[in-house]
């Protein structure tokens, strides 16, 4: 994030460096600010050419937590099997348990970003603009944890107990998505999305990144982050897809499938000079 600023008053030097100049470059400095799919975003703009801006900035993602369910996959048979090694096998000391069919998670999204922008303008005077750059973020863009880590405690006393007696017996999990989370001893569930944190962008818009005429002006711009395949980890381990889909995980399960994230953003643009 430090490198974006750096580059940003760049652009600022650079900018009142040839302001007073009869050159139109870099002859007009301003700003924006926005809302869209990234969050609230914040922009410093210049124009190389009447045919090329730049914009640097930042996109502020609220770190917003939400709940949500995740299925425990074959539950039945295995509370059978369970209860049936507690009773074979007193010496285990394994308490009496019932698992859930399902277990209540909390997810924390954390996808603020910083970008690099240019904007292609076909005409000297057109608002259409094609825009290519990146977007530049954090690699863990979601978390995913139970808050009540009783609810699986259970669990985890049955995995533990059949590794023991049975090699490569399977073990109860959730089930997000494609892939199969297990419960540590205590029964928690600690899980994040990753993507890369670089993410090159193209896009198109409507909208001058500094109004012609006006101080004041609107952008409105539609384009993709190519984030790549994101990858998702459980207790620190890098997770496969499983062979059996679970139908619960809400906006965790879908970001698992998405390679690309949709940005769409509006905003109010400003020259300065």
């Amino acid at each position: 994030m430090k490198k974006l600023f750096a580059f940003a008053g760049l652009l600022l030097f650079a900018a009142t460096a040839f302001a007073q100049s009869e050159s139109n470059i870099f002859s007009h400095f301003g700003g924006s600010v926005g809302i869209g799919t990234t969050g609230l975003t914040i922009d410093l703009t210049t124009n190389v050419t009447d045919f090329v801006g730049i914009r640097a900035g930042v996109d502020i993602m609220p770190k917003v937590k939400y709940s949500t369910t995740v299925e425990i996959d074959g539950v039945e048979d295995r509370q059978v099997q369970y209860d049936m090694v507690r009773t074979l096998n007193p010496h285990l000391n394994l308490p009496a348990t019932h698992f859930p069919n399902k277990v209540d998670v909390e997810g924390k999204l954390n996808n603020t970003t910083g970008h690099v922008l240019v904007d292609l303008y076909p005409g000297k005077k057109t608002t259409l603009h094609f825009t290519v750059g990146a977007y530049f973020g954090p690699s863990e863009v979601v978390q995913v944890y139970t808050t009540k880590d009783e609810q699986l405690l259970g669990v985890a006393q049955y995995n533990d107990s059949q590794a023991r007696a049975i090699a490569g017996f399977p073990k109860i999990g959730a089930q997000l998505g494609d892939f199969f989370l297990e419960p540590d001893a205590t029964g928690h569930i600690d899980a994040c999305v990753k993507t890369s944190g670089f993410r090159p962008y193209v896009g198109v818009g409507i909208g001058r990144n500094i109004p012609r005429k006006n101080p004041i002006g609107v952008s409105l711009d539609l384009g993709a982050q190519f984030w790549g395949t994101p990858k998702v980890y459980c207790q620190g381990n890098e997770l496969t897809a499983s062979d059996v889909e679970g139908e619960d995980g809400g906006v965790v399960k879908l970001l698992t499938k998405v390679k690309a994230y949709p940005t769409l953003t509006l905003r109010l643009t400003g020259k300065f000079f």
